[in-house]
């Protein structure tokens, strides 16, 4: 596998976000506020907020360094913005072997409360297009034979809040572990929309023992990663942190 297609399989993973009723049986989830309306630096409402990231990454002897910009606070990634960007613009902008997209994305939490380096980092503009730098990332290059459904610890300080009374997707593993949605993507399946959220598992292919359920808590979910946060995707690059305890 090329150093080209490696990156590619892990760009989606990187971004940069916890047994129920199946999540087809759930009602609809209430359409939040127009994105127009809600885009915002992290500390206003995020839910259903569109973005994108891009991943610059070199390789060394210990393996792939990638940053993670993001588009949160300064645009909502225009989508012809997004399908114009070219290699020699992300060569020029950030000096790196290759630069990998991710998105276009959409978070699920209500606000994230950003601390340490997560909180504030280097400003580029490619394109028209608007990010900010707010992870860094290693890996072995043995590690970045991705697949589906497989944990991934990155580095972050970051607290997710998901307000009580509105939704979280979660998937759960066979031996008990939660991962709580963070966002969904457009990038396997473009259609893909907030209001398909309850019905996913029917989509999705799931691995033996795991099952994909929508739940309401009753109470603020907080979900918080102290300088590192583990996370997964599901087949469609939808992206879930674990639940770790507090």
């Amino acid at each position: 596998m090329s150093g080209r297609v490696r990156a590619l399989a892990f760009a989606g993973l990187v971004a940069a976000a916890v047994s129920a009723a199946p999540a087809h049986a759930q009602p609809a989830p209430a359409a939040p506020a127009p994105a127009a309306a809600r885009q915002g630096s992290g500390s206003g409402p995020l839910r259903d907020v569109r973005y994108c990231e891009l991943l610059p990454m070199s390789i060394g002897l210990n393996g792939v360094s990638a940053q993670v910009f993001n588009t949160l606070g300064h645009s909502d990634c225009p989508q012809a913005n997004w399908d114009g960007l070219t290699d020699g613009e992300l060569r020029k902008a950030f000096d790196a072997l290759y630069t990998a997209r991710n998105g276009p994305r959409f978070f699920l939490m209500d606000q994230i409360i950003a601390s340490g380096a997560t909180a504030k980092g280097e400003v580029v503009t490619v394109n028209g297009i608007t990010l900010e730098k707010r992870a860094e990332v290693q890996l072995t290059l043995a590690e970045l034979h991705d697949k589906p459904y497989q944990e991934r610890a990155i580095d972050r300080s970051t607290v997710y809040r998901f307000d009580a009374g509105k939704p979280v997707f979660e998937l759960t593993s066979p031996d008990g572990s939660v991962y709580v949605m963070q966002s969904y993507a457009q990038i396997v399946d473009p259609k893909l929309t907030y209001a398909d959220l309850p019905g996913l598992g029917a989509k999705l292919k799931l691995p033996a023992g795991w099952t994909y359920a929508m739940k309401t808590p009753a109470q603020d979910l907080i979900l918080s990663a102290n300088g590192k946060a583990t996370v997964l995707q599901d087949d469609l690059k939808n992206t879930y942190q674990k639940i770790t305890p507090r």
